[in-house]
């Protein structure tokens, strides 16, 4: 539970995506505000890794709220990072590119992604405990603050700001007319929700249940997805520009609903679930991401679009996130003695646990959100779902027989 709650009260930083919309609306300086407060989110980090060295151990409550208090602040300064970006973006990257750019741009982050786990892994096995994280905390802030530094050269298209008369309290409003809009951000606020009520305790499942050391879990949870993430995703960019976000988003949310159920399959002495759900998680994670990413945008008007991408980011980060991860945590604290006086029995030897039940219910969240809520929002000029899922099928029919006469001659 205080896990969970650690992990919650940072997200509350959202709201001031509503404020830097209102500057950024009324200034239109969507670069000096996403350098500084990039800097501000990055930097932190240097004095959160300290923590374990500044105060004493025999102080834990005074550790966990410097934690939370540091993590709070640059959680703020990322949803101000967050809106500034999307709006330059928005603006910055033609709309009919925009699946190629950010799926290439997600192939570059990916990759690095995956070296960076597999050496973080190794370093934290050699190195446990507090001087492990510390200094792996410093490195990666240090390369956080200089990917914020790229950013000088980065043109900014000219921004219209709005009138200076608007109030804070109009343009926050302003999205709630937008009926569309609203659906939209209703079902990636339930969605949401479905995912983080069990992602943070995937980590937690493989070391306290699985037993997993650190570069086993870089391996088997984040290299096999981001190496699938790589291969694929330049492929959702092209099917994002051909039919449109919403088929995209349609066909992955489909097979992502099941993918916590097969989490349960894995054991101690058995990860082969863990290499098969992260490879489906690494292929088709990243079609939704973009798809929602693109819809955020673009689904909001030119004008004012900052504090559409404002109030999604501040509803999903509350509902999707925060209120997610306190539920949780909630389950999983007062759950456990029911699940261990049953005493279910599972294959090879285990026993159902609050682990388990907790994924069933991601699953459930997920489903219900699917099937109440995602239709409920439309996308112009998209294509159904029906019909890229024909013309792939055709595509491969037609891979297969090419490459079969090739075999035979």
């Amino acid at each position: 539970l205080v896990y969970s709650v650690t992990m919650a009260m940072p997200v509350v930083g959202g709201v001031m995506q509503v404020f830097a919309s209102y500057f950024i609306e009324n200034t239109g300086k969507r670069k000096s505000v996403f350098l500084i407060a990039g800097f501000i989110h990055r930097l932190l980090w240097i004095p959160i890794a300290l923590i374990p060295l500044i105060v004493p151990s025999a102080h834990p409550a005074v550790r966990i709220w410097t934690l939370i208090v540091l993590i709070t602040v640059s959680s703020c300064a990322n949803s101000v990072v967050n809106v500034s970006f999307t709006s330059w973006m928005g603006s910055l990257v033609p709309s009919e590119i925009k699946g190629r750019f950010f799926s290439r741009r997600m192939t570059i982050y990916t990759a690095s992604g995956a070296l960076a786990g597999i050496a973080a892994g190794k370093f934290l096995d050699l190195f446990p405990g507090f001087p492990g994280f510390t200094a792996l905390f410093i490195v990666v802030a240090l390369f956080g603050a200089a990917d914020i530094l790229c950013f000088f050269w980065v043109k900014e298209p000219p921004m219209h700001p709005s009138e200076k008369s608007v109030s804070l309290l109009k343009l926050f409003l302003e999205p709630f007319k937008n009926a569309n809009y609203v659906k939209f951000i209703v079902f990636v606020a339930f969605w949401n929700f479905g995912v983080n009520i069990s992602a943070p305790f995937f980590n937690r499942y493989m070391l306290d249940y699985l037993h997993m050391s650190y570069f086993a879990i870089s391996v088997f949870a984040q290299i096999v997805g981001n190496f699938a993430t790589v291969f694929f995703v330049r492929y959702w960019g092209r099917y994002l520009d051909a039919y449109g976000n919403k088929p995209v988003m349609a066909v992955c949310c489909s097979t992502l609903v099941s993918l916590p159920a097969l989490w349960c399959l894995a054991t101690p002495s058995n990860y082969f679930a863990i290499l098969l759900v992260n490879f489906c998680a690494g292929v088709f994670w990243p079609g939704y991401e973009l798809a929602a990413l693109n819809l955020s945008i673009w689904l909001a008007p030119e004008k004012n679009r900052s504090i559409y991408l404002a109030n999604y980011t501040l509803i999903n980060s509350t509902v999707g996130v925060a209120l997610a991860y306190v539920a949780g945590g909630v389950f999983m604290e007062y759950s456990r003695p029911l699940w261990e006086s049953l005493r279910i029995p599972l294959p090879g030897g285990n026993y159902f646990t609050n682990f388990h039940a907790l994924f069933f219910l991601s699953v459930l969240f997920r489903l219900l959100s699917l099937l109440l809520f995602f239709p409920r929002f439309s996308e112009a000029n998209s294509r159904s779902p029906r019909h890229m899922l024909g013309d792939f099928s055709s595509g491969l029919k037609l891979l297969l027989s090419k490459n079969k006469n090739s075999s035979s001659q």
